[in-house]
């Protein structure tokens, strides 16, 4: 398995520092370099374009926009990922129309965060749990309305919901004083609706099918 490479860019040294530790200890990363700006970033990006990106949504000297197309100077679709403080949407939708391929919140834990470099080393995209269910809610949204050819139940929605956040069946039916094969059920008819098979593609389907803000 190749490992990876990550540059980190964050603007505080406590932060970034953090992150490095963390992503130092796995066994799946072989480096990890730390900038303190955008400027810094792409300087460095040229000479390790195969690496992940780590940016802090309020770094000094970015435009998310402007430091994409930057980076796509050195290679086409860099693998970046956010993280943030905010779950606001119009920033989310803007990010992700930019190219961005994850999305975290700072308060992720660290398994979040390990799993999000792998993932989008990979090629995938990857999303905080908090953000996965902005993403839910809104194709949930989409599919209520009249127009739509795969709309859900309210019932479906609530249990769509927390699937998204990660619950299991046994507890979707406790929550929601259903048997868990009610819950399997109501599972299957997503799945069918959607045309997904796991929750990883829902958000994917959420992402390509769902304007956000």
């Amino acid at each position: 398995m190749n490992k990876i490479k990550v540059l980190i860019a964050e603007n505080f040294d406590i932060y970034r520092h953090g992150l490095s530790s963390i992503l130092s200890d796995s066994a799946s990363i072989s480096d990890v370099i730390e900038v303190k700006s955008a400027k810094e970033l792409v300087r460095d990006y040229k000479d390790h374009p195969d690496a992940v990106c780590i940016i802090s949504s309020n770094l000094e000297g970015s435009n998310i926009h402007d430091l994409m197309q930057r980076l796509e100077q050195s290679t086409p679709n860099p693998k970046v990922v956010i993280l943030t403080y905010s779950t606001d949407v119009n920033h989310l939708n803007q990010s992700l129309k930019a190219g961005v391929k994850g999305y975290l919140m700072k308060n992720c834990s660290a398994k979040e965060l390990l799993v999000a470099v792998s993932e989008v080393a990979k090629g995938e995209k990857s999303f905080s749990k908090s953000i996965s269910q902005i993403m839910a809610d809104r194709y949930a949204d989409e599919a209520k309305k009249p127009s739509s050819g795969n709309k859900l139940t309210n019932r479906e929605t609530e249990v769509l919901k927390l699937i998204v956040e990660g619950h299991t069946s046994p507890e979707i039916a406790k929550m929601l004083f259903i048997s868990p094969r009610t819950v399997e059920t109501h599972r299957s008819n997503l799945m069918n609706k959607l045309k997904i098979k796991n929750t990883a593609a829902l958000v994917r389907y959420a992402l390509e099918k769902t304007e956000i803000g």
